[in-house]
């Protein structure tokens, strides 16, 4: 069996409204923070989040997560760069747990075109700035050896696209 499936991925969010620089920092990006954990129902799956307990992604100087959680999911902003937005950054374990949570408490299934979907908002625009694609090879009698091997060597070409 071949299961391909998102690994993780990277949404920025950008305000669609127009405010002063100070509003930035002092509730513009907070209240899109909010919006978005209440539009994706982050905030009825999982507990305790505040202040970031994790490395923040790249650039960015404040951030939150859920405390204590077992994987790695961030939203941060910068304080001054108003341009970079909002990040919200999900590990693969993170989008994982969230999916599981999600079919358990609302009793139907979630994937990415959905979760897009439901967190559509008239106070910010989006955007996927990452996303990694996995495919789990189950049972198929592959030897991964050979294949790094044959990969190394130039004798296996790895195509993406159409060909």
């Amino acid at each position: 069996m071949i299961k391909p499936d998102i690994d993780q991925f990277t949404l920025v969010l950008q305000t669609t409204g127009v405010f002063d620089f100070d509003e930035w920092r002092d509730w513009v990006a907070k209240s899109l923070i909010s919006t978005f954990l209440i539009k994706s129902k982050m905030h009825k799956l999982f507990d305790n989040f505040g202040e970031a307990d994790v490395k923040l992604p790249e650039g960015y100087t404040i951030g939150y997560s859920f405390i204590n959680a077992p994987f790695y999911f961030c939203i941060a902003y910068h304080e001054a760069f108003t341009k970079m937005g909002v990040i919200v950054k999900y590990s693969a374990y993170a989008w994982h747990e969230y999916r599981k949570r999600y079919e358990a408490e609302f009793n139907e299934p979630i994937h990415l075109h959905t979760f897009l979907k439901m967190i559509d908002s008239d106070e910010y625009s989006f955007r996927l700035s990452r996303i990694d694609i996995c495919c789990d090879f189950i049972n198929e009698g592959i030897d991964i050896a050979k294949l790094k091997r044959s990969i190394e060597e130039k004798r296996t070409e790895l195509r993406y696209g159409k060909y």
